[in-house]
């Protein structure tokens, strides 16, 4: 059966039986004693919550801030419905606080020594998708940006867009070694997904190069519902076991339901499986091996 006819019969159920989870997700929602980067290239530090008086202080990107608290009320800019988040900082040897409004912030942090990955939502837009039938829709999306800070100078950055809904309730990062991969110094990957059944958590690769460009690479995705259907997607890099020189393959796994059980009472699946490489060149990007 088609993955997304699966998906949407299932997240249709899903949906249909818990309603009251389908809140507006804000993936970027921030902790007291959490601390985040600055995202945006220039961000205003106020007295009060609002926009009425004039800047206590100006913080750039890359900067890091310690969340206090977050209030109730909110800031609508760039189609984002945001809360003021009170914030302390260093800077130039003394503690300062004030705040901050929260789509100037990062997601949570994360570096390897110098160097900062600090990604964040830019804005929400309106897409018209196509469907694998044909038919169109405009959807809702947020737009991501991924930025790479050196010594807090911006060096580099790559942006995509995911659905603003469910599936982005919750968001994970990770920064690997290149794998194996010519001139690539670290692999970031960055995942959304939504804790609902049926609903996929959409993996995004890219690669920092060894001159220090960033470029994407290609994403995977799972999904399942317990004893119903389940989809997985894995990658197997160059330095990892069966890999191949500069050869990035993904590996898909499917099991659907057969309403048939083991004697252990076990749901039996129909598994298929396949698979799709890329070829890779730190000067172009990656290609797909037709087969």
């Amino acid at each position: 059966m088609n993955i997304r006819i699966i998906l949407t019969i299932v997240a249709f159920v899903c949906i249909s039986l818990n309603v009251t989870a389908q809140e507006t997700p804000y993936t970027w929602r921030v902790s007291q004693d959490e601390t985040r980067y600055i995202y945006a290239d220039t961000a205003y530090v106020r007295a009060s919550p609002d926009t009425k008086q004039s800047p206590l202080d100006t913080l750039l990107l890359g900067q890091e801030v310690k969340a206090l608290e977050t209030t109730e009320k909110t800031l609508s800019l760039k189609r984002l419905d945001l809360p003021w988040v009170k914030v302390t900082y260093s800077k130039n040897g003394e503690e300062k606080s004030g705040y901050v409004w929260q789509g100037l912030l990062s997601f949570p942090q994360i570096r390897r020594g110098e160097t900062k990955f600090i990604f964040g939502v830019e804005r929400m837009v309106d897409t018209t998708v196509t469907y694998e039938d044909g038919n169109k829709a405009v959807q809702h999306q947020f737009v991501i940006k991924l930025k790479v800070a050196v010594a807090d100078k911006l060096t580099a950055s790559s942006q995509w867009k995911i659905p603003a809904d469910e599936s982005s309730g919750f968001s994970q990062t990770k920064v690997m070694s290149g794998l194996g991969l010519s001139n690539v110094q670290h692999i970031i990957v960055i995942s959304f997904g939504g804790e609902a059944c049926g609903i996929a958590t959409e993996y995004y690769y890219h690669a920092l190069t060894t001159d220090g460009r960033l470029m994407s690479l290609p994403s995977r995705m799972e999904v399942g519902d317990a004893g119903v259907y389940y989809h997985t997607e894995s990658f197997v890099f160059p330095a990892e076991k069966n890999g191949r020189p500069d050869i990035i393959t993904k590996e898909t796994e499917e099991g659907e339901d057969t309403e048939k059980t083991d004697k252990q009472g076990n749901v039996i699946y129909k598994i298929t499986r396949s698979s799709v490489g890329w070829i890779w060149d730190s000067n172009t990007g990656y290609k797909e091996i037709k087969k």
